[in-house]
């Protein structure tokens, strides 16, 4: 029968295993072809009935198909050694066909196909497919069913074939092993054999193998001598030891061997601290309360399980504490299972280091040291905030010009804080970072310019941590004793002093952590000078506590303390804005009012430079250079000289004029330099010169006088600091550079430039009178 060719999608949709179950009473040896009956109504796309080309499907057939065994001898049973199983695929013409594909599958478990990883095979040039059988154990047994579905293009065909599984009789000699005394963690070989039941060898027998405690592998084959060999190892995959009497077996189908090996009981022979370094905070620090360090015991390399262990604590710093809180007595502890023991330590109010040690109950000599373990930590303390900035003068003019602030926190001992404290800031204007947590001590933000800009140029950084307040121990236990000792100055809550004026006033921003204390904020600073610093003078006490109520107290609101030691520790700092132009004041000498000129006869001037326009007061920005040119506008064609005779023979008094004043004059003649001197009113004058005839204004040379007038630097500053000082508000915070002027007169110029890091350059001249 024909019918339309379409693809096989669409004509075929029986799995092999659906053929295998609809040919499943036929006889092995058969061909089937098989060719599902078409629906007569599907044709090509554009045709009409029967109107397409016709492909026969049966043009492939399985014209035969055995199994055979190793040495291709027909057989119909098989057993452990496994046999082949063949098909022979040809056309409707019987010829080979070459190249036709083949799949096998077996209708029940036990039965394993190998030598291919598809399960399908290519036919030969004879046109014939083999794929190898074998049982996967010796107890497999009964019948089953192989199917081959051959397939080359749109063509198919199928073939079934039954045979049945003997069951092999396998016989396990004797489990030989080499050492049966172990020490613990040890390891052996261990080998048997299989055969037949006639004593002939078996390979490829699979055998399970088992053990107590210990390692060894789950399943072997045996070799083609029937000879199984394996090590055994004499500790468990998660490191612990075994010991005593182990047995292990080897099984395969009903049959089983076992044998049983002796272990020595493991013996400590280390014991080695394995924590990681630890750094601890001193009670009530705010940072961990407690911490645990471990030490493992091992025999030999492997971790020792039920050790017994002594932990006593060697070293520490006053009101330490271990294994349960207030014991410093020695604590007796067995190890877990990966040979571990562990002790928690509970600080005191007292940093240093800390040493404790372990030792084996079996031997003393076997002991261990903790590494790297102190109590240094604490909170930040209420002089211990400090804030360093990058720059603290930024060019208003731009958004977006930055500035790193850098704080640094330690506790009252002097130690970092603990890593990850965090401390807070806000701004008056501009952007900063919220917020950074330290490492050892230390973190920083960024502040930059942005609106909003405080009108005076000023921005108030408040930053904030939780920490403590600063104490005077007088019962020297280094603990704040609520009763006994005294703050040096308490504080309460703090708020952002924009107006800097150390007073809150409503609408300035408060910090949200508040006490909702009530007391006074009582000042002991006279007590703290005289017992830390009893040699300072008056002056300089009243010095210290101005300088310690402003950094370690303010910004401060009244009547918001309390006796505890809990702080909100706070620093405020400024950051100065300026514009990008310059504002130039000579303040020495004084400036000619009316004419804005500089004197000639001052060699040197002093001049102010500030931001120009709105901050006025503020310096340049950081970083912004100051320096000054001259230019000498004398021209030595409008000198006028004069000679006239001295009263002496051959002696001429020479005159110049219209030089200007300040200068020095010098002039050459008949191959000589002179210099003459200045007169009062403005000449220059050379005396009682000797020449046998009067010189000419043509013999006399003045030197040029273009280029002599210039200025340098003198003192003061070339370039704005990184940091200045802040002041206070109103102060005129500009910086003043000290020039000198050099051989200038009347007429020439001075001129100031000031360029910031950003480009901009402001210059002012000045005309020398």
């Amino acid at each position: 029968m024909s019918y339309p060719s379409l693809p096989t999608s669409k004509l075929f949709q029986l799995t092999a295993l659906t053929l295998s179950l609809a040919l499943a009473g036929c006889g092995g040896g058969g061909t089937d072809t098989v060719a599902p009956e078409p629906d007569t109504g599907v044709q090509l796309p554009g045709t009409d009935n029967g109107g397409g080309t016709e492909v026969p499907v049966g043009a492939l057939n399985i014209s035969s198909s055995q199994l055979v065994d190793a040495d291709n001898n027909p057989i119909n049973a098989i057993g452990l050694e496994g046999a082949y199983y063949e098909v022979l695929v040809t056309d409707d013409n019987s010829e080979p066909v070459i190249g036709a594909r083949v799949s096998f599958s077996i209708d029940a478990e036990g039965i394993a196909l190998s030598q291919t990883t598809s399960g399908s095979t290519l036919t030969n040039s004879d046109g014939e497919a083999r794929i190898f059988l074998k049982p996967n154990a010796p107890d497999v047994s009964g019948a089953y069913i192989i199917t081959a579905n051959a397939s080359n293009g749109n063509n198919t065909a199928i073939d079934n074939l039954t045979f049945s599984v003997q069951a092999t009789n396998v016989s396990l000699s004797a489990l030989q092993v080499t050492d049966s005394q172990l020490n613990a963690g040890g390891q052996t070989a261990v080998s048997l054999k299989t055969t037949d039941t006639n004593g002939n060898a078996i390979s490829g027998v699979l055998v399970n193998l088992n053990a107590a405690c210990g390692q060894l592998p789950e399943q072997v084959t045996s070799d083609e001598n029937g000879m199984i060999n394996f090590v055994y190892k004499a500790i468990n995959i998660d490191n612990t030891l075994c010991s005593g009497a182990v047995r292990i077996s080897a099984n395969t189908g009903n049959v089983t061997q076992s044998a049983s090996i002796s272990i020595q009981a493991p013996e400590a022979t280390s014991i080695v601290y394995t924590a990681n370094d630890l750094t601890l905070g001193i009670q009530n620090s705010g940072s961990s309360a407690t911490g645990a360090v471990e030490f493992t015991v091992f025999s030999n390399r492997t971790p020792l399980a039920n050790a017994d262990v002594t932990l006593s604590l060697e070293k520490s710093p006053l009101g330490l504490t271990f294994g349960v809180l207030g014991n410093t007595s020695n604590i007796p502890a067995t190890t877990d299972s990966n040979g571990v023991v562990s002790v928690n330590i509970y600080p005191g109010t007292t940093p240093g280091p800390v040493e404790i040690k372990a030792t084996l109950d079996s031997d003393p000599r076997i002991n261990a040291l903790s590494k790297n373990i102190s109590i240094a930590s604490s909170r930040v303390t209420q002089t211990g905030l400090s804030l360093s900035w990058e720059k603290n003068v930024l060019d208003w003019s731009l958004d977006g010009d930055t500035s790193n602030i850098t704080a640094r926190m330690v506790d009252r001992n002097g130690n970092a804080v603990p890593d990850g404290t965090v401390i807070n800031f806000t701004a008056e204007g501009g952007k900063v970072t919220s917020s950074c947590p330290t490492s050892n001590g230390v973190c920083s933000v960024t502040f930059s310019t942005q609106n909003p800009r405080p009108g005076d140029g000023r921005v108030s950084i408040l930053a904030v941590a939780e920490g403590e307040k600063e104490y005077i121990d007088l019962n020297q236990n280094n603990a704040w004793d609520k009763d006994t000792d005294i703050l040096v100055h308490n504080i309460g809550d703090t708020f952002r002093d924009d107006n800097e004026n150390g007073t809150y006033q409503l609408g300035e921003f408060t910090y949200p952590l508040t006490t909702s204390a009530s007391e006074s904020c009582d000042n002991n600073l006279d007590r703290y000078i005289n017992l830390k610093f009893p040699s300072l003078s008056d002056l300089k006490r009243m010095q210290y506590k101005a300088n310690y109520i402003g950094e370690f107290v303010s910004p401060n609101k009244v009547n918001t303390c309390n006796n505890d030691l809990d702080a909100v520790v706070r620093y405020q700092g400024i950051t100065l804005l300026a514009d990008k132009d310059a504002r130039f004041t000579i303040i020495a000498p004084q400036l000619n009012a009316q004419t804005q000129e500089v004197y000639a006869n001052n060699s040197l001037i002093s001049i102010r430079m500030n931001s120009d326009g709105f901050y006025d007061l503020n310096p340049m920005p950081s970083g912004t250079t100051i320096s000054a040119t001259a230019t000498d506008n004398t021209d030595s064609d409008s000198i006028n000289i004069d000679v006239s005779p001295s009263g002496r023979a051959n002696t001429y008094d020479i005159l110049f004029s219209g030089v200007g004043s300040g200068r020095i004059l010098k002039f050459t003649l008949d191959g000589n330099t002179y210099t003459a001197t200045e007169n009062n009113n403005g000449t220059y004058v050379f005396e009682d010169l000797e020449r046998d005839t009067p010189p000419t204004s043509d013999d006399i040379q003045v030197e040029s006088e273009n280029g002599s007038c210039s200025a340098e630097i003198r003192s003061g500053v070339e370039k704005v600091p990184a940091n200045v000082a802040t002041g206070s508000p109103g102060d005129n915070l500009g910086t003043v550079t000290t020039f000198k002027l050099k051989d200038c007169s009347v007429g020439d110029e001075f001129t100031v430039i000031a360029t910031t890091p950003n480009g901009n350059v402001t210059r002012l001249t000045y005309p020398i009178r």
